[in-house]
């Protein structure tokens, strides 16, 4: 840089000189003698510097065996600060790309450079450089950093720059196994520089959490780092506390007054007084923190509930007076408070009471949910700290975040079994009612079903309020009715009272029949019924006709209407309940009889009545309608394939393409048939039975080789497996690698329909189907569908919508789900589309998703994709109309 300073100067004067020759007017002869030039050797540094950074930057994987030697000992040798710490850089950036690191692996180039790197950090005087260097060995694989290493870094460690000591640790805790680089760690907890301690703070945690014994020293440490002036400090001392507080809970620390206190209960008081820390993140994981004490005695716990110190948290000196908090008025100045008494002694101290009344009032949302979180972990762990904070989580659901009242019903689900529901919190929790968040609304029924009331005054109160939402949101009909049937049970002694009122029993007058069309009615019967089955006094205010609405509320909803032995004497022994076992029998005997009428050859239309059969047998009850639509799904399988077998065999050779759509259709449904029904393992293996009597039956009949012999065998050892797995008996038509008859094996079956078998569906309950409403909008928008629906054996998040246009294009879509209620869908797709002359009907339904596995290629082929989305809901019809704009 001088050089060149100096070079330009002379071109200056140069050129000035020449100017004032040219101006002057004067003629004079001159003797001018020559000037000797001045010729300056250029140094080749700076050609090779900005070589050399070139060089390094456009380096690639392939010539990173042949260049980057040669720029470490560039490095080594070079003694301008400012390039060095340039290539460094650089070289840093490289050492990141996994495949130049791959190819100094496959060289044995790492060791070199890092012996090299290390020789330069030895003579390095620069920290900036210093620092740079470990940046560049922190990248190396850990396997390559040897023992040479260590020797550097207790020079790096005393280094005065806190950069270099926080990256000698990381390298430290990289070389040496988290057993051994303990002390190292310890060594660092009292540097002065808050990034070094939290480094080894957060590193002690990791060695906790891969089970090594920390010391009890390092105790006392992290207790003064609570106090420390930097966040993060007290964040990481925070989260490591629970941990070492679980290795040596059975230390005793000594306290005030020459008392001891076991180290969980010194180090809970110590998390209680920074509750008020400055930091939200601090305060926030105080709070998380806090609900892991569980085994804290509960006049401990109850302190974090009152900000002035208990009576039981003061030891006062023997023959001293009880210090008295308010006057009685009765004395003048005679029984005025005592402030303060000689000698007191304070258990808890006076800073960290009311830790969770501060975490409930604080201003941020994260620390008011992770208080209430760890108020319903400690409740749990502790009935009686749950009485006491029952109230207080009530109070929770005023809070103005959704997710905060959400988290406090759920907590008070938790320990409602405990404790009862009193008046005055009733009427708080009941205006939670009130809410739009169908999510919170159904959590507060769950809260309600499970808790117990303490008077018919509460009984009256939950009916009512249950009945008014039932009216302003009828889509939670389900919900109430499950919250009702808990009522139910577990107030029957209430109920009792309430019986003529709610029954509408007069003493004089005659009530008109209600209709059982009437959800409030049914509502109120499910919660009439359920108390009578613990209380028989119940029975005494029935009508005449409650016995036969009792009969149908059944059919209606087995689930959750119980059995009542009383009711049958009330109709003189009249059936109450279809049994399910005899449906079952029946749903037998019809299979059995289908499949002799597939055996004889039987009219197709002869066989079609079987569905018929057993549709009628569906209206009989709800309860059986997993086994009747397992019959009814079987029976019209084995039908497709009937039909396929006598289709045209000119047609089903060449693959006509009416054949293949039929193809796909029975493989839609055989994926249906093993996804959306589950029981005992017989109904699975008749599942996987069918698809391989599928195969088999395509690869003989079809001339297109879409199945092949390695399918069949394929399919056929994953039969044999899932048998050998679960204990089944295997054909031996499979295990003799002949052809399966699949009705000959159906036929020798007992059973084929079993009264466990589960079904997976879905109802949508809004939107309703309505063609008659246009819902029109502009075509370059999109129109919102709200989607509610209930589930039965199905996840929320493996569920998807398909919408189905006119012109029968399909478009399924997955959006999140918006909420994580059991048995509840919610959530929201967009339509739309081009402009449209007309309004237009479109289908809207619940799909869930099968992928096929690798045993089932071939049937992948055949469906032309690699999974099938299966409906599981009825469709809704909905008209909608995109208008062109004007």
């Amino acid at each position: 840089f001088q050089h060149y300073y100096i070079t330009n100067n002379l071109s200056n004067m140069a050129m000035l000189q020449t100017e004032v020759v040219q101006q002057c007017s004067v003629v004079t002869e001159v003797y001018q003698t020559e000037t000797p030039t001045l010729h300056l050797q250029q140094t080749p540094s700076e050609t090779t510097q900005s070589n050399y950074v070139k060089i390094i930057k456009s380096i690639g994987a392939g010539s990173v065996v042949d260049i980057l030697p040669s720029v470490v000992e560039h490095i080594v040798s070079n003694t301008n600060k400012i390039e060095r710490s340039e290539l460094i850089q650089e070289m840093a950036r490289k050492l990141k790309d996994e495949a130049i690191m791959w190819q100094l692996v496959k060289h044995n180039l790492l060791n070199s450079i890092l012996s090299q790197l290390l020789d330069i950090f030895s003579g390095e005087t620069s920290q900036s450089i210093q620092f740079e260097l470990m940046t560049v060995i922190c990248s190396l694989p850990q396997s390559h950093l040897t023992e040479k290493l260590l020797s550097k870094l207790h020079s790096a460690a005393l280094s005065s720059s806190p950069l270099i000591r926080r990256q000698s640790l990381l390298l430290v805790l990289k070389t040496l196994p988290p057993n051994v680089s303990l002390k190292f760690l310890l060594a660092y907890l009292d540097d002065d520089d808050p990034r070094v301690r939290t480094t080894a703070i957060q590193h002690l945690h990791k060695a906790a959490d891969s089970g090594c014994d920390i010391p009890f020293s390092v105790y006392h440490k992290l207790i003064a780092n609570l106090s420390d002036s930097f966040d993060e400090v007290r964040l990481h001392s925070v989260r490591l506390l629970p941990h070492l507080v679980k290795q040596h809970r059975h230390e005793h620390l000594e306290t005030t007054g020459s008392r001891t206190t076991t180290l969980t209960h010194h180090t809970f008081v110590q998390l209680c007084m920074l509750m008020r820390d400055m930091s939200t993140n601090v305060r926030s994981e105080v709070a998380r923190v806090l609900g892991l004490f569980t085994d804290v005695d509960p006049e401990y716990l109850k302190q974090t509930l009152d900000k002035k110190i208990r009576s039981s948290m003061r030891i006062l000196p023997a023959g001293s007076k009880m210090k008295q908090e308010y006057a009685s008025g009765r004395k003048w100045g005679g029984d005025a408070p005592i402030k303060t008494v000689s000698g007191e002694i304070n258990i808890f101290d006076p800073a960290g009471c009311g830790a969770f009344i501060h975490g409930m009032e604080d201003e941020f949302r994260a620390v008011r949910s992770n208080t209430v979180q760890a108020m319903c972990d400690l409740s749990t762990s502790c009935p009686e700290y749950g009485a006491v904070s029952m109230s207080h989580l009530v109070d929770m659901l005023n809070d103005e975040t959704g997710g905060v009242r959400l988290l406090a019903i759920r907590s008070l689900q938790l320990i409602s079994e405990s404790v009862h529901l009193h008046e005055d919190q009733l009427e708080t929790v009941m205006s939670v009612l009130e809410e739009s968040n169908v999510e919170i609304r159904h959590s507060l029924h769950s809260l309600l079903s499970s808790c117990k009331l303490n008077s018919q005054v509460a009984v009256r109160r939950v009916l009512k309020g249950l009945l008014d939402n039932l009216k302003k949101y009828p889509q939670d009909k389900s919900s109430i009715y499950k919250c009702v049937q808990g009522v139910g049970g577990n107030n029957p002694n209430f109920v009792s009272l309430l019986a003529p009122e709610m029954l509408s029993k007069h003493p004089y007058l005659a009530q008109t029949e209600p209709s059982t069309d009437d959800t409030s009615y049914v509502a109120t019967m499910i919660l009439v019924f359920n108390a009578a089955k613990h209380n028989s006094v119940i029975f005494s205010f029935f009508h005449s006709y409650t016995p036969k609405h009792y009969v149908y509320i059944y059919s209606l909803l087995p689930e959750l209407v119980p059995q009542l032995p009383q009711v049958h004497k009330i109709l003189k022994g009249s059936d109450v309940s279809a049994n399910i076992d005899s449906i079952t029998s029946s749903l037998n005997l019809i299979l059995k009889q289908f499949l002799n009428l597939c055996k004889s050859g039987a009219h197709i239309a002869a066989m079609t009545k079987t569905l018929e059969n057993i549709e009628k047998i569906q209206k009989c009850s709800t309860r059986i309608h997993p086994q009747t639509k397992y019959a009814s799904l079987l029976v019209n399988i084995l039908l497709q394939l009937s039909k396929l077998r006598n289709i045209d065999r000119k047609r089903m050779a060449d693959g006509h393409h009416r054949v293949l759509s039929k193809i796909k259709d029975i493989v839609c449904d055989l994926c249906l048939f093993q996804t959306c029904f589950r029981g005992s393992d017989h109904i699975v293996f008749l599942g996987k039975l069918l698809k391989f009597y599928f195969i088999q039956f395509l690869h003989q009949h079809i001339a297109i080789k879409v199945i092949t012999d390695e399918d069949i065998a394929r399919y056929r050892d994953h039969v044999l497996s899932f048998a050998g797995e679960n204990n089944l008996p295997v054909p031996t038509q499979i295990r003799a690698d002949r052809n399966f008859n699949l009705l000959q094996y159906m036929h020798s079956q007992d059973t084929l329909v079993t009264s466990d078998t589960t079904h997976s569906r879905a109802t949508i309950l809004s939107p309703q189907s309505n063609t008659e409403r246009v819902n029109e909008f502009p075509y370059h928008l999109s129109y919102s569908v709200d989607i509610e629906a209930e589930t039965h054996h199905v996840e929320p998040q493996n569920l998807a919508v398909k919408v189905r246009y006119p012109g029968f294009r399909e478009v399924v879509c997955q959006p999140v789900v918006q909420n994580h209620l059991q048995d509840y869908y919610q959530n929201t797709v967009f339509v739309g589309g081009v402009s449209w002359s007309d309004p237009g009907l479109i289908q809207v339904s619940l799909v869930t998703e099968y992928k096929f596995e690798e045993y089932e290629e071939c049937l992948a082929k055949l469906y032309g994709e690699e999974k099938v989305w299966l409906e599981i809901s009825d469709s809704v019809q909905l008209k909608i109309h995109p208008r062109p704009s004007k």
